[in-house]
């Protein structure tokens, strides 16, 4: 029979004394090398797979700060000695996704330190609000902010690479956005210049949304602003044509408005001094009345001069332009017939105005016009010689007779008519008894008669008295 191996001999004694050497192991261990804690905070969770949510088009928002976690580390001090806070790693996988929109946090050491190591940290859950994915595309809109200095304008103010932009984000942000704004800034400026402000995005009421989540296609806008200089110019006009039979254009033309603010550069605008109106845009041709004509008056604008809006905030660029026009008056005056001259009186006569009949003349023109004449002042010839030719006559007739005064007027009064004076011819008897001045000098009655003979013949005025 095979004896018993000595290996089995006092078993029981031998495994008392591994056990034993094992616990005195165990607590060399810990009086050298005791179990700690080390506590890492704020150590951010990666998130993994969140395509598996964006791709359905959701967005997704971390709730709470919950994308942050504070790890405890406990091990033995020689290994907490080895662990630093970028070795901790937490990870939320977005498959894992729960029906309450949860992800469980996976704690971790990144290295191996061949040691047991306990890791927990302060929330276990990464907490989401999720929501759909919104796009929408918005025009760039540019508030002006300030004026420019004095006698400047702004002619524009333009974006310079596109006036679109899309955003994204959740519905809920998305949907309250509803502008898109650029401010430029032109307060006191005297040129043009380009700039690049932030796009701002503002809801119905005028407050700025700033929210993060949602992304824009740009994030700034490129701004040209063009600055003008100003100057104020008067508008004139005339008119064309002739009014119909008894009316006339009573040389009046006016504008409204009579002066207009223009922009330009400086060279454009210096030697421009008025706007002329050609007259061939206010025909009065047989009018009866005013005549109004609505002028655009951009079309008379030299190149590179523009109207601005500062001639009145109604003003859309059309000047009225009104020419008057009044009907014409008839007017009968007596003339003063010391006024009258008579001229060219044939030798042997005497040729006098009848005092006792009056002189007559009839006018016509314009009110204002007539109103202006002072027909006392007004001069008339009687050109005697002139009338015996158009009367086919050689000789005078003693007697009363009728000739024609030929008056002088202004442009714009017309005499209707004609004007007659009645005259008296005498034939002279002292022509051969000395010069009517010598008969004069005598006091006789022929030398009046004389005396007036001599004067009519050398077209001096009679006498209305005789």
């Amino acid at each position: 029979m095979k004896k018993p191996s000595k290996i089995f001999n006092n078993i029981g004694l031998k495994i008392l004394a591994v056990m034993f050497s094992a616990l005195l192991w165990l607590i060399s261990v810990n009086i050298n090398d005791p179990v700690d804690t080390e506590v890492y905070r704020n150590i951010p969770v990666e998130m993994e797979n969140t395509s598996l949510l964006t791709d359905e088009g959701m967005t997704y928002e971390v709730l709470d700060d919950t994308d942050r976690v504070t790890v405890t580390v406990r091990a033995n001090r020689s290994v907490l000695e080895n662990i630093n806070a970028s070795d901790v790693t937490a990870t939320a996988d977005f498959s894992e996704l729960s029906f309450t929109n949860t992800v469980p946090i996976r704690l971790s050491i990144s290295r191996s330190l061949g040691s047991q190591i306990e890791v927990t940290g302060s929330i276990d859950m990464v907490r989401l609000e999720v929501e759909e994915r919104q796009e929408r595309q918005l025009v760039i809109e540019i508030d002006q902010i300030g004026t420019p200095a004095d006698g400047y304008i702004v002619s524009s103010v333009l974006t310079t690479d596109g006036n679109a932009l899309r955003i994204s984000g959740p519905q809920s942000l998305v949907s309250q956005v509803d502008r898109a704004v650029v401010e430029a800034n032109v307060e006191g400026l005297t040129e043009s210049i380009n700039i690049s402000e932030p796009i701002r995005l503002y809801d119905a009421d005028g407050n700025e949304i700033t929210s993060s989540r949602i992304t824009k296609s740009v994030s700034t806008s490129n701004v040209s602003i063009s600055i003008l200089q100003t100057k104020e110019i008067p508008v004139t006009a005339s008119a064309s044509g002739e009014p119909a039979d008894g009316y006339a254009a009573t040389g009046e033309v006016t504008c409204a408005p009579d002066r207009i603010t223009v922009a330009g550069r400086n060279n454009a605008l210096a030697n421009l001094t008025e706007i002329v109106i050609p007259a061939d845009e206010v025909d009065l041709t047989d009018a009866t009345e005013d005549v109004v004509e609505l002028i655009d008056i951009r079309e008379y604008l030299p190149d590179g001069v523009s109207l601005t809006n500062t001639s009145g905030d109604d003003f859309n660029g059309r000047v009225a332009v009104t020419a008057k026009v009044e009907p014409l008056v008839d007017m009968t005056r007596q003339m003063n017939q010391s006024r009258i001259l008579l001229q060219n009186v044939p030798d042997g006569y005497q040729v006098t105005l009848d005092s006792q009949e009056a002189v007559s003349i009839r006018l016509r023109g314009l009110q204002a016009d007539l109103n202006a004449i002072d027909v006392s002042q007004l001069s008339g010839t009687i050109d005697v010689s002139d009338w015996m030719q158009e009367n086919g006559l050689t000789e005078l007739t003693e007697g009363e007779m009728e000739m024609e005064v030929a008056v002088a007027l202004p442009d714009n009064v017309t005499q209707i008519g004609t004007v007659t004076a009645v005259v008296n011819v005498l034939a002279d008897t002292t022509a051969n008894h000395g010069t009517a001045g010598e008969a004069a000098a005598a006091g006789t009655p022929e030398s009046a008669a004389a005396g007036a003979a001599e004067s009519a013949a050398a077209g001096t005025a009679a006498p209305a008295n005789g």
